[in-house]
């Protein structure tokens, strides 16, 4: 995206006389590059998957020998261990029918598959220094930080920023060093702002990496209101390393910011395509992550519960860098007020998002 761009495209679309007023509203903003490093593990945590399934595997070992000490124990002490041996081996063929399993063949397959996953972003997580910018994984958090958890419920962790990695910012509006850390509450829906910000944690804090602890996620089986079976939380995402790049948005096209000015009349249906001198150079594939700027959906309007003191935080989309997916392609928006900004106050951070 470029100044002389913009001016082009509204001039060639018949909208010259509106060039001043929409680069007077361009905001600086850091366009966020992911690059994959790492599949998401299967419904598990990164550190105790393996664990769960040696566990099951464990808890089926215990079983078997259970009931096949039951049954050694009602057959005749007299009979061949061989014969033992092929009761137990049918007895166990049987339990196996019994317990449903229509896909035993697979079995095999599918578990070599999941040891494979955790051990990519086992590998991938160790080859990433302590405080690395990130997407997805898990996080490096400072002693003493906790893992966020709404009711009890641990939240998805969704990006970690080293702020020194970011191009400087011309209007100072973040601190340039120390590290902050997204987490997402996808337990609850998030069509609308939670007064109680709940929807969302962001911490901040100014630590080296050398202070960092690269963290083990919690785990909690939980059971959602839409769920028809318990799951286990957080969910972690795939892993991707960041790239950031300077460069300057626009408004979305429902916005505060062009509400009641001669804009209005065309601005929405000249953002609504997409338009590439509104794309930063360079993003071939049209992901819309950034820190800073502007909401750039087009029915966000109510994100700004604060209008044009609303700032945009951070805007994360469906991204197959690190298997995000928000709904049906959507965003999530962390969103902050500026006077909460300037103080360094996280903690009012809001989450917007129609999932859908």
């Amino acid at each position: 995206m470029s100044r002389t761009a913009i001016a082009e495209a509204l001039t060639a679309a018949g909208h010259g006389e509106h060039v001043a007023a929409v680069l007077d509203l361009l905001q600086p903003t850091v366009w966020i590059r992911a690059e994959k490093l790492a599949d998401r593990p299967p419904n598990a945590n990164a550190e105790g998957g393996d664990e769960g399934e040696d566990e099951d595997e464990g808890e089926d070992e215990d079983e078997g020998e259970d009931e096949d000490e039951g049954e050694d124990e009602d057959e005749d002490e007299d009979e061949d261990e061989d014969e033992d041996e092929d009761e137990d081996e049918g007895e166990d063929e049987g339990d196996e029918k019994e317990a449903g399993d229509d896909d035993d063949d697979d079995a095999p397959a599918d578990a070599a598959r999941t040891k494979a996953r955790f051990a990519s972003l086992d590998a991938a997580l160790a080859a990433l220094p302590l405080g690395a910018s990130r997407f997805g994984g898990v996080p490096d958090l400072p002693p003493g930080v906790e893992w966020p958890t709404r009711d009890d419920v641990p939240m998805e962790f969704i990006a970690q920023l080293r702020l020194a990695d970011l191009p400087a910012d011309p209007l100072g509006r973040l601190p340039t060093t120390g590290h902050l850390w997204f987490f997402y509450n996808s337990q609850w829906l998030t069509f609308d702002q939670d007064q109680d910000h709940a929807a969302s944690a962001v911490i901040y804090r100014d630590v080296a990496d050398d202070q960092l602890v690269r963290q083990v996620p919690p785990r909690v089986d939980y059971q959602g209101e839409f769920d028809s079976e318990p799951r286990l939380a957080p969910y972690i995402h795939g892993l991707a390393s960041l790239g950031f790049t300077a460069c300057e948005t626009t408004p979305g096209g429902v916005s505060p910011w062009i509400a009641g000015t001669p804009l209005e009349e065309f601005w929405q249906d000249f953002t609504a395509g997409g338009h590439p001198a509104l794309q930063p150079e360079g993003n071939a594939t049209y992901q819309s992550n950034r820190l800073l700027g502007y909401v750039d959906g087009q029915d966000y309007v109510e994100a700004h519960a604060n209008g044009t003191d609303d700032q945009l935080l951070l805007q994360v989309d469906s991204d197959d860098a690190a298997d995000f997916q928000w709904g049906d392609c959507d965003r999530l928006y962390f969103l902050i007020d500026k006077a909460s900004l300037a103080a360094r106050d996280f903690t009012k951070v809001r989450l917007y998002s129609m999932l859908g």
